[in-house]
């Protein structure tokens, strides 16, 4: 799935840059989905990595004191905050353009090239994290009791997420930092508001 996001943010910028900036934001619908997915739905899987993945493989690492800048765990999460970061800035060009129904041309630059690095970042992100994570776990690391594990890690940090159903291009509503999802309630539980009424007050009002 993601690597079909980024080969359309590859197509689209590359008819951006044919076309023009300013006409590819207006007549290409797909850049709305795209970046939403960028932003929005994209961290969600980078979470679900750092909280459920990361840690149990790290487990069975032997590693002494804190990893270096160059270890490839350390880089692969600070590449999340970065693709983030890339995602976030091209969402608000994006977003200004049409609401403006205008872009400078020193803008329309930083679009493309805030495009084309994105991809570059991604597609090298994804190499190296199937080469260096993915194969060591699934062929030498996770046991089946490890894999299953993770699974109900995962699904116990989505089932504590309360989303809204329009997400309407807004700056993103969790970040690799900080993620904090809203817990509404438990299961089977009723709303207790937290304002209380006197029993004898409620009486006599009746009785009025």
């Amino acid at each position: 799935l993601i690597t079909t996001q980024i080969n359309l943010l590859e197509k689209l910028w590359q008819t951006a840059e044919a076309n023009g900036v300013i006409k590819s934001i207006k007549e290409d619908k797909e850049w709305g989905e795209l970046l939403d997915f960028l932003v929005n739905v994209a961290p969600r899987h980078e979470i679900d990595e750092e909280n459920s993945l990361f840690p149990l493989v790290l487990d069975k690492l032997p590693h002494i004191g804190f990893q270096q800048d160059t270890t490839p765990m350390r880089f692969i999460h600070e590449q999340h905050e970065v693709m983030l970061i890339r995602s976030t800035a091209l969402l608000r060009l994006w977003r200004q353009t049409l609401e403006k129904n205008e872009i400078t041309d020193d803008e329309a630059t930083q679009f493309l090239s805030g495009a084309k690095e994105l991809t570059g970042i991604l597609r090298e992100h994804i190499r190296r994290e199937n080469e260096v994570i993915y194969t060591t776990a699934n062929d030498e690391l996770l046991s089946p009791a490890d894999r299953q594990q993770i699974l109900e890690s995962v699904r116990e940090n989505h089932n504590k997420e309360v989303q809204t159903a329009f997400l309407a291009f807004d700056e993103p509503t969790y970040t690799l930092k900080g993620y904090s999802p809203v817990i509404v309630s438990g299961e089977r539980e009723d709303a207790v508001s937290d304002t209380t009424i006197d029993s004898d007050d409620e009486e006599d009002s009746e009785e009025e």
